[in-house]
């Protein structure tokens, strides 16, 4: 059984328009896997369905466009409201609201580079947007940011299916999926504990910062 071989068949049939609508839609469906379906697209990627580079374009845009939605969103509702929804984001992906924190301290610090690579830490990269706007971040720089980030991050997982599919042909996309995701949590894991670690030595450099 390959069900993310199957969800791409339904994407081809609307050809570029299939890979905006996903890209647009990983970033209000938490729950999609964006990376098993990215590993499927690039393994699909073999010209007769869609190209590479319309792979990772059509997926920037529609990703891009989300997040700007979303960013945007938050800048209308105004920072009380934004506020709550970010912490309600937040439980929703995994993300304490100590760890939401230091996610609003370090855009706000640097912008331009924590903008980007936020786009390459799973959790984190489905709620920067909302951090962003919440943070009144310039839109022009917001924009930037996000979509070279989100261009790394797509173009890595569409490119891996691609290889492997010239490494091993017929190769199962959703059992591809599962492995990566494996490698995924393992990463994610290892960041938490250096998030720990390097707050825990900022506290005993700064013991008058309390703990929350």
């Amino acid at each position: 059984m390959d069900p993310l071989g199957n969800l791409i068949d339904w994407i081809a049939v609307y050809g570029i328009f299939g890979l905006v609508a996903f890209g647009l839609a990983e970033r209000f469906l938490p729950a999609l896997p964006s990376y098993g379906v990215l590993v499927a697209i690039g393994i699909a990627a073999d010209g007769a369905v869609w190209s590479l580079h319309t792979a990772v374009i059509g997926t920037t845009i529609g990703s891009v466009t989300g997040a700007l939605g979303l960013y945007l969103l938050i800048r209308a509702v105004g920072r009380k409201r934004s506020v709550k929804l970010l912490y309600w984001a937040g439980r929703w992906v995994g993300l304490s609201h100590p760890r939401i924190d230091w996610i609003l301290s370090s855009l706000r610090a640097r912008e331009g580079a924590l903008t980007i690579l936020s786009q390459l830490i799973p959790t984190v990269r489905l709620i920067s947007p909302i951090a962003a706007g919440l943070l009144g971040m310039n839109t022009l720089r917001f924009v930037c940011g996000v979509a070279v980030g989100i261009a790394l991050w797509n173009g890595l997982f569409i490119a891996g299916g691609y290889l492997a599919v010239l490494a091993i042909p017929g190769i199962n996309s959703s059992a591809l999926a599962l492995k990566i995701l494996v490698l995924l949590v393992v990463a994610e894991v290892l960041t938490a504990l250096v998030w720990r670690l390097q707050r825990r030595y900022s506290m005993r450099l700064n013991p008058g910062v309390s703990k929350r």
